[in-house]
């Protein structure tokens, strides 16, 4: 009998030992990982992610802004994010010409309503040349 409670610890007392250096190995790890993160350089964001968050957050704004009736507002945002849009596709070929298209449709929507259907003219012949 002694011997079978002998062999019934020594098993449990094997078993808590395996676990508490699994464990105490897992946290050594995620300190040496967390460190290794720290020291790592922050990712930089190019120029091309820079322009397109920026351009989104324009397009938004103008349709929030046109939205409300504010169309001289809507307009300023809508120039600003067609420039960008025209950056974008200068920096990176070959993408981006949906979105430059569209911003530019808005653009001159937002033109014609304003009075200034030779400038929208302008701006649909320059969309209708990206097709």
């Amino acid at each position: 009998m002694d011997d079978l409670l002998y062999k019934l610890v020594s098993a449990v007392v094997t078993g808590v030992l395996i676990a508490l250096v699994g464990a105490m190995s897992m946290a050594a790890r995620r300190r040496r990982v967390a460190r290794e993160e720290a020291a790592a350089p922050a990712p930089v964001e190019d120029r091309s992610q820079i322009l397109l968050r920026q351009a989104r957050e324009l397009d938004d704004r103008r349709d929030e802004l046109a939205a409300q009736d504010r169309q001289a507002e809507a307009l300023a945002q809508a120039r600003e994010a067609a420039d960008l849009w025209r950056e974008l596709t200068r920096v990176r070929p070959g993408r981006f010409h949906a979105e430059r298209r569209a911003a530019l449709g808005r653009l001159s929507e937002l033109l014609a309503d304003m009075g200034q259907g030779d400038q929208a003219a302008r701006v649909r012949q320059e969309a209708a040349g990206l097709s």
